[in-house]
């Protein structure tokens, strides 16, 4: 009998201390996202062309596809945003965010490019840049040529 005595005391107590929980972390997460954000550190940032050496295209005015690897080594917890632009346009393509937990971790980002490859040409050019503006920080490919089949 004391102990149910003792549990129908503690009910209210364990009630309310549940009860509370959730506010309580809604109001660190929402006082710690900022945080959060600005504890992220950028170590790294690496544009990989994905190229096999020696290939060659069809240049008969239709797109060719170049792929490049985005990689970004970060240290500490936070969100990182970023976006591709390509060649000299500055518009923005395939924005994305990488999440980032404690300790150093590095995140890949795929992106594909259509390169037009005009009738004739004799080889079909170009290369991408990631920026994550919110560390000021771009990172341009190197200048990927495609020759095109004779």
């Amino acid at each position: 009998m004391r102990r149910r005595y003792l549990m129908l005391l503690a009910a209210p107590l364990l009630a309310s201390s549940v009860a509370l929980a959730p506010a309580h972390v809604a109001q660190a997460a929402a006082a710690g996202t900022s945080g959060l954000q600005q504890a992220v550190k950028v170590t790294e940032v690496e544009v990989v062309t994905l190229l096999k050496p020696g290939e060659t295209v069809e240049c008969n005015g239709t797109p060719v596809a170049m792929a490049f690897d985005g990689k970004v080594t970060a240290t500490g917890p936070g969100t990182v945003r970023y976006h591709w632009t390509v060649n000299a346009d500055r518009a923005r393509v395939s924005p994305g965010t990488f999440a980032f937990g404690a300790g150093t971790s590095t995140k890949v980002a795929l992106q594909v490019v259509d390169m037009l490859a005009p009738k004739n040409a004799k080889a079909v050019t170009g290369y991408v840049t990631l920026h994550l503006p919110d560390q000021k920080k771009s990172v341009r490919s190197e200048q990927v040529t495609f020759p095109c089949k004779k």
